[in-house]
């Protein structure tokens, strides 16, 4: 019988354990008591007796070893051995006509032991054998009517474990059932846990999606706050003067205006007309970067860069006559795709710097190049003092101006240059190097480039 089949088997192995100990030590104190009386009464020793009770004790300490190995086996061994000692110790005392009722009492206890340990069947079997071994000693020696009680008596001692198995059995089912049933409600108590951590972890991504989206809110905020101190110290600046200017001319026409003759009269207007059309200027600026925060993506064509640059060029004209500014056009454009307002938006102000900030007189050359093989370079190159690297760094940054005292400019051109190419898929930037004059560029995707894709 292998041992993974019983129930309650580490129940059984103690037992087992308890069994082999006290067979052990039984049989040691037996064949002791024995050698002592026989010493004390001088009497010969019974080998056989010796020899049998030393068997069963060696045999005991060797199965009591292997029980945890295989407990079967062991008890299976130990219990066979014993009954063939116990069985030749019992003729030997029932031959002789001594007292055998000693030896009977151990194979009962041989069955009930093992009907503890290995169950009903075992202990049937070896009731069976001893039963047969009781009748054949019984027919030579007794006769079948005195041996008929012990046959009966031999099979009794099966019947407790039996009884002991089925307990045993009941046992295993119902710790089986209750297991089973707290493997359930384990499973349900954990299918609970990861459902509320799976909820718990969606709370906290959707919390840290909302806090990275309060958190870039908060960038654009304050972006569009440092913007909005730099666009009011900006307007403060930028229009104080012209309007100061107007204001000056106005007072004084009111109060003399007869007092001039029509010359200084018409030059006085000229100055107001023009401080006018610059402060209209700024605003118009102004309008156009407010406009373009609310454009995502304008709607792009080909464009007519000679009509474009002609109709910046018209604009700047009274700039490019006060400062005798030589302008150099190309025989020809190349053909670009963007959004013509805001194109002629970014030639007005990269020639407009290079009016101011050119030498003396400007000397502007403009045209293009391909720049790779999906976007055109477009650029303004004067013959001014050039930029020093600090200064380059500091270029296209909203509301910003350099330091030239020479020229009283208002720092939003660069920065609408750099948001309108941005929006149209290009890019800025500048080549300059001190004394050798700078060149400002803008890229912007070419007609065929934007036909293939």
């Amino acid at each position: 019988m292998a041992t993974e089949s019983i129930p309650g088997e580490q129940v059984r192995r103690e037992t087992a354990r308890w069994a082999l100990g006290i067979y052990a030590g039984l049989t040691g104190f037996g064949i002791a008591l024995h050698i002592v009386r026989n010493l004390v009464l001088d009497q010969a020793f019974n080998w056989l007796y010796l020899m049998a009770m030393a068997i069963i004790g060696l045999t005991a300490l060797v199965s009591l070893r292997y029980v945890n190995r295989s407990l079967s086996r062991a008890m299976l061994a130990f219990s066979w051995i014993t009954f063939a000692c116990f069985t030749v110790l019992l003729i030997y005392e029932i031959a002789t006509g001594q007292n055998f009722q000693l030896f009977m009492a151990m194979f009962y206890v041989g069955i009930f032991a093992l009907g503890l340990i290995l169950g009903f069947k075992p202990a049937l079997y070896y009731a069976t054998a001893t039963a047969i071994v009781f009748f054949i000693l019984g027919i030579l020696y007794l006769g079948v009517v005195q041996i008929v009680m012990p046959i009966v008596l031999t099979y009794a001692m099966a019947v407790p474990s039996k009884t002991i198995e089925l307990l045993i059995e009941q046992s295993t089912r119902d710790l089986a059932q209750l297991n089973a049933r707290l493997e359930e409600l384990v499973a349900a108590r954990t299918a609970e846990l990861l459902e509320a951590n799976r909820r718990l972890q969606a709370e906290i991504y959707e919390r840290a999606q909302v806090d990275e989206a309060l958190r870039q809110h908060t960038l654009i905020l304050e972006s569009r706050n440092e913007d909005l101190n730099a666009y009011a110290h900006t307007v403060a600046h930028d229009i104080k003067a012209p309007l100061a200017t107007i204001v000056g001319f106005s007072e004084l026409l009111e109060k003399r205006h007869q007092q001039y003759p029509p010359e200084t009269l018409s030059e006085y207007l000229t100055i107001l007309a023009r401080t006018g059309r610059k402060i209209a200027n700024i605003v118009d600026e102004l309008l156009l970067l407010a406009s373009m925060r609310e454009v995502e993506a304008p709607e792009t064509c080909a464009l007519d860069m000679t009509a474009i640059v002609q109709e910046a060029l018209q604009r700047l004209s009274d700039l490019q006559a006060d400062a005798c500014a030589c302008i150099v056009l190309p025989d020809a454009w190349p053909a670009a795709v963007g959004y013509g307002p805001w194109v002629e938006e970014v030639w007005f102000n990269y020639i407009s710097n290079a009016i101011k900030y050119g030498g003396v007189p400007p000397h502007i050359e403009l045209g293009a190049t391909m720049s790779g093989n999906s976007h055109i370079r477009f650029w303004v190159r004067d013959n001014g003092e050039g930029l020093t690297p600090e200064e380059q760094g500091r270029l296209f940054t909203p509301f910003v101006r350099l330091n030239r005292s020479d020229v009283k400019g208002h720092g939003l051109g660069l920065s609408i240059v750099r948001r309108i190419v941005d929006k149209l898929g290009g890019e800025v930037g500048v080549e300059s190097e001190p004394g050798q004059g700078s060149t400002f560029y803008f890229t912007l995707p070419s007609v065929h480039h934007c036909s293939a894709s």
